[in-house]
């Protein structure tokens, strides 16, 4: 009986035995599972705090791209206006936009002239900076209190050096019969600025494409030879010249609309006769070269400076209308507008006359473009582009008629200049 009672005894403890390391099995594992849960719990929202930092990140860097962006392009603006940062210090201080990365001081929106800690002031502190200057340079400068004036350039006698008269009508027509193309879209520039000058078939663009250059020397006429007896230039004196608005005259032209302001009944086109075009020519003058000015050290002498202007449109931060050319959502990697940033802005066509008196009426900008209003007249490259399809429904009929009717083109270009001392 004892050995009995042992034997139930010894298998009593063993049996306490394998449940207490069942048990502790069990723990074991929900130890386990709850660890998993917890930690999974972790990992998630390590992750979405991860996703949303680096989407606010994001967020913040591409309009601080965009802020830079605007920043450089007020640097060039200001640059252009004024002339000031052609010096090695002026071309540090668009660097700095480059390179800066913080915003700096915007106290209450309005860009403050600060340095942090760092010694970076940000883009607001250059913003600042420049606007301070530029409320001195601009009345000192002379910006804001310009001189206008009206000139009229002949390209058959300043630019061809052809006399008027009968002597110098055939040269002239020469001269106008060289410059036809079968093809104005063959022109690069022609192409790249001129608006809605594509045919819609895309048949070939018949006209005349006349290419100067302009300048502003002394001793030298607009069209940068010898000054001489009846010629016309800009003054040197002026640190800039800019365009308001432009014109052009075709002397000789048959057919043109004959109103002008203040005249009553001034009749109507002729039709009769054997050289008689459209009432309505319509042109294009597109500037293909480097604008110069003569950058104002405020004084008495100044450097010639070149600017490579491109004349581009500022996108549609939202495109509320939904046009064709919005693709990409307002904040993402690949930037924060909805249309891309560098679209060239093209130049449209204006009407000519026939006589510069149309200039000189009560209301002289009604025959001008002011397309190209705040551009240098002082340019490297410029050109007059004529469709013929604006002349004659028969294209070469129209350039023909044009060619032996028109004695002279004129160009008329309202001007503003700047002292700059």
């Amino acid at each position: 009986m004892r050995l009995a009672g042992e034997l139930q005894a010894a298998t009593e403890r063993v049996r306490n035995v394998l449940a207490e390391g069942d048990r502790i099995q069990a723990e074991r594992e929900t130890f386990r599972q709850r660890a998993a849960a917890l930690i999974q719990g972790y990992r998630t929202k390590d992750f979405t705090f991860r996703a949303f930092r680096n989407e606010a990140l994001e967020q913040y860097r591409s309009l601080f791209d965009l802020a830079a962006r605007y920043t450089y392009l007020s640097a060039k603006s200001y640059d252009y206006e004024t002339g000031l940062l052609g010096s090695t210090a002026g071309q540090a201080v668009v660097s700095g936009i480059v390179a800066s990365r913080s915003l700096g001081d915007l106290t209450g929106g309005v860009p403050q002239a600060t340095v942090s800690t760092l010694g970076d002031a940000g883009l607001a502190g250059t913003m600042a900076r420049m606007q301070a200057d530029w409320s001195v340079a601009k009345p000192r400068l002379g910006i804001n209190n310009p001189d206008q004036n009206g000139t009229l350039f002949s390209l058959r006698r300043e630019r061809y050096r052809l006399v008027d008269g009968t002597d110098g009508n055939t040269p002239w027509q020469q001269t106008l019969e060289q410059h036809i193309m079968t093809d104005v879209m063959a022109d690069a520039d022609v192409a790249a600025a001129c608006r809605n000058l594509r045919k819609a078939d895309g048949s070939a663009v018949p006209g005349l494409v006349i290419p100067f250059n302009s300048m502003i020397v002394a001793g030298y006429n607009f069209f940068g030879l010898p000054l001489l007896p009846g010629d016309h230039s800009f003054s040197a004196s002026n640190f800039s010249t800019k365009i308001y608005s432009v014109g052009m005259v075709m002397r000789g032209y048959v057919g043109m609309d004959p109103y002008a302001a203040g005249t009553v009944n001034a009749g109507s086109p002729n039709t009769t006769s054997p050289d008689a075009l459209s009432a309505t020519p319509y042109v294009y003058l597109i500037p293909t070269g480097t604008d110069y000015m003569i950058a104002p050290p405020l004084g008495d002498t100044g450097g010639v400076r070149g600017f490579d202007v491109h004349d581009q449109a500022l996108p549609l931060p939202f495109n509320l209308g939904a046009t064709s050319f919005s693709s990409t959502q307002f904040f993402n990697a690949n930037g924060t507008l909805s249309e891309q940033p560098w679209i060239l802005r093209k130049h449209q066509a204006f009407r000519p006359v026939y006589d510069p008196a149309f200039f000189y009426t009560t209301v002289p900008a009604e025959f001008s473009s002011s397309r190209l209003v705040g551009r240098s007249v002082w340019n490297g490259g410029w050109k007059i582009v004529i469709p013929a399809n604006t002349l004659h429904s028969n294209e070469q009929e129209g350039l023909t008629r044009f060619v032996r009717s028109v004695k002279d083109i004129e160009l008329f270009l309202r001007t503003y200049s700047h002292s700059g001392n």
